[in-house]
């Protein structure tokens, strides 16, 4: 979410077929993040996991910036509470995802995550004023029904795990409206820096019973976490330069297919049917949503434009 205000004002010629390339990369670097993670759960808790990732990204952000900068990095703000609130919500929305994934299935979690855009949606609505007409909520509702349809509450099927998921979800959806007001006047370095900053003493309090002594390979699985993440973040970051945020959303699927096929590999993890019937469901109602919102706002652009001398 960092990256739409800074992409939306790069000059970056419109690239359609670069733009779908990059955004695939990006979908399956973010995939094989949650592999590690799975693959470090073994070896470690997801509190301490947290914890330590958020040490590496804290200082991957540091060395890409002082690159960025060739000097000394710099991350100038004057919104210190606001970056505070987002790392209190997104520490939340951290430990519940990594602890999900140690759990679940990843296509599970992977399919429940799509909901995120769905929380966003009613957020904006309930909290930020949106205006929302019948076809809106119903994408809303038959993003709902995507849902049920994966958990199948009534088949005695429901993993209670997945609740997990979803909370994650709703605070992801938190973080996301509270990141859109700091990119109104933040770089996506300083965003990425002040979240590590606040995340990682927050991060400690749930892993101090967890903390022990960490090998070259579980430090090395963390690294690979934090560096996977950042790289998924800067492909999507250029897809978006390249091409409209309505045209790359439906390549977001793509996780679920790259991830199926990697669980399958490593773990011997299987997509069923519901799952998969149900994935199509949520990403079609967040797609017809985006579709809907870009609409609106090319109205809203036409009718404030003044008419030609």
């Amino acid at each position: 979410m960092q990256f739409k205000s800074f992409i939306s004002r790069s000059k970056t010629p419109s690239s359609p077929m670069q733009a779908v390339l990059l955004m695939l990369a990006s979908m399956g670097f973010f995939s094989a993040m949650n592999i590690v993670i799975r693959l470090a759960s073994h070896e470690m808790a997801a509190t301490y996991i947290v914890l330590l990732r958020n040490l590496c990204s804290l200082m991957l952000v540091v060395v890409w910036t002082a690159l960025l900068q060739r000097g000394r990095p710099r991350f100038p703000t004057l919104r210190l509470r606001g970056h505070f609130w987002r790392a209190s919500v997104g520490i939340v929305a951290m430990e519940l995802w990594f602890h999900a994934v140690s759990l679940l299935p990843l296509t599970l979690a992977t399919a429940l995550s799509f909901t995120t855009p769905i929380f966003s949606t009613i957020i904006a609505i309930v909290f930020l004023g949106e205006k929302a007409g019948v076809r809106r909520w119903g994408a809303i509702g038959m993003g709902f029904a995507g849902m049920l349809v994966i958990l199948r509450p009534g088949a005695g099927a429901m993993n209670p795990d997945a609740l997990f998921v979803l909370a994650s979800s709703v605070m992801m959806a938190v973080s996301g409206v509270l990141v859109k007001t700091l990119t109104r006047t933040e770089m996506p370095e300083t965003i990425v820096f002040y979240m590590a900053l606040f995340m990682t003493p927050w991060a400690l309090l749930p892993a101090i019973g967890h903390m022990g002594a960490v090998n070259g390979h579980q430090l090395w699985l963390v690294f690979l976490i934090s560096l996977l993440s950042t790289v998924g973040h800067l492909l999507m970051a250029r897809a978006y330069m390249r091409a409209d945020l309505v045209m790359l959303m439906p390549l977001d699927f793509s996780r679920l297919v790259f991830t199926a096929i990697m669980a399958y590999a490593l773990f011997g993890e299987t997509l069923d049917a519901y799952t998969l019937a149900g994935s199509l469901i949520i990403v079609s109602s967040t797609v017809y949503i985006a579709h809907r919102e870009a609409a609106v706002k090319r109205k809203g652009a036409v009718l404030l434009t003044p008419p030609s001398p």
